[in-house]
């Protein structure tokens, strides 16, 4: 931390400038992932899908539909729940928050990854037309591509997070 010098400006500290927006995407990401984890998983196991995607001789059957829906359900856990221990860890100012955001920013794209290639392999999901996997990959390497260096050389994010 510097001391600043008489008509220097201060370099700037606290939850302020761009250091919102993460914490906006943190509560977003939250939301959603709620949003998607009642609209998307949960018929799954609640009308009975999971046996007709499961079980060897079924129409629906495929051997990667079980470690694909348990991907989805720790993910969609995972994007509920980190998001707001982010937040918490942000709010105390600890110095090991810029880590795991670069952690939460590089997780995310390589569970996308994942995402799309265990995906793409079940013809059932291969053959639709509307690529919002590769969006939803697309997005998470644009958002790595910015935040990890914001967090990593940023002087707010030095300047804040120091207990």
């Amino acid at each position: 931390m510097s001391i600043p010098v008489a008509g220097q400006k201060p370099e700037p500290r606290g939850i302020g400038g761009w250091l919102i927006l993460p914490i906006i995407g943190l509560i977003i990401t939250s939301v959603y992932g709620i949003f998607t984890f009642i609209r998307d998983l949960l018929p799954v196991f609640k009308e009975g899908l999971w046996p007709a995607l499961t079980t060897p001789g079924s129409a629906a059957y495929h051997p990667l539909w079980a470690p694909a829906l348990i991907f989805e359900v720790v993910m969609g856990v995972a994007l509920i729940a980190l998001p707001i221990v982010q937040l918490m860890i942000m709010k105390n100012k600890s110095r090991r928050l810029p880590k795991l955001m670069v952690a939460w920013y590089i997780g995310v794209l390589l569970a996308q990854i994942i995402d799309v290639v265990l995906l793409s392999q079940i013809p059932a999901v291969a053959n639709q037309p509307d690529g919002g996997d590769f969006k939803d990959l697309a997005r998470a390497a644009v958002v790595c591509a910015i935040w990890v260096p914001y967090f990593l050389i940023s002087k707010r994010v030095k300047n804040t997070f120091v207990e």
